[in-house]
């Protein structure tokens, strides 16, 4: 029983139940997803919509399969914009607009503290230009985002990098 009161008491506060402070107008935290919501009656239908109002980095957008790997570095196509290269092909089976996954060279870095955090940045800056690039990608791909430079960039310096490279990408897609 005591352990009860502990959680009850820990759910009310300034004698509110929880559902009403979640709901209390006071509450200005705002999500990515609603900013999103605004347009939505706008939408254009297109193949990847569904996928257009988030900017998270699901698991079925991850490239983990090494057989997949394997076929994009055996038959893929690549573009460098430096300090990062894409590797890519088109996936006629994939479920979603692109799978992508991040690597940073072992021969710059030896140490995976600083491998790690340049992965983390690519990812990041992946994720938020991801839904203006699937709306531009006619059909699934599979990719690889490379790191090629020698020291650590900053998150704007990433974000320029992917959105350079990502852009270069997309105009030889249409050429």
């Amino acid at each position: 029983m005591l352990i009860w009161k502990t959680i009850h008491f820990s759910l009310l506060k300034n004698n509110k139940p929880l559902k009403r402070r979640l709901n209390d107008p006071k509450n200005k935290k705002v999500s990515d997803q609603d900013t999103l919501d605004l347009n939505k009656n706008k939408a254009v239908e297109t193949p990847h919509n569904k996928y257009l109002g988030r900017f998270t980095l699901g698991v079925k957008e991850r490239l983990k399969s090494a057989k997949s790997i394997e076929y994009l570095f055996s038959e893929g196509k690549a573009i460098s914009a430096y300090p990062l290269r894409l590797v890519f092909i088109a996936n006629p089976n994939g479920n979603g607009p692109m799978q992508c996954a991040f690597s940073v060279s072992k021969r710059h870095f030896k140490k995976a503290v600083g491998r790690n955090r340049i992965k983390r940045l690519l990812r990041e800056s992946y994720r938020k230009i991801k839904p203006a690039l699937y709306e531009k990608l006619p059909h699934p791909y599979i990719g690889m985002i490379l790191f090629n430079g020698k020291e650590i960039p900053s998150q704007k310096n990433t974000d320029k990098s992917v959105e350079i490279l990502l852009e270069k990408w997309l105009k030889s897609l249409s050429l």
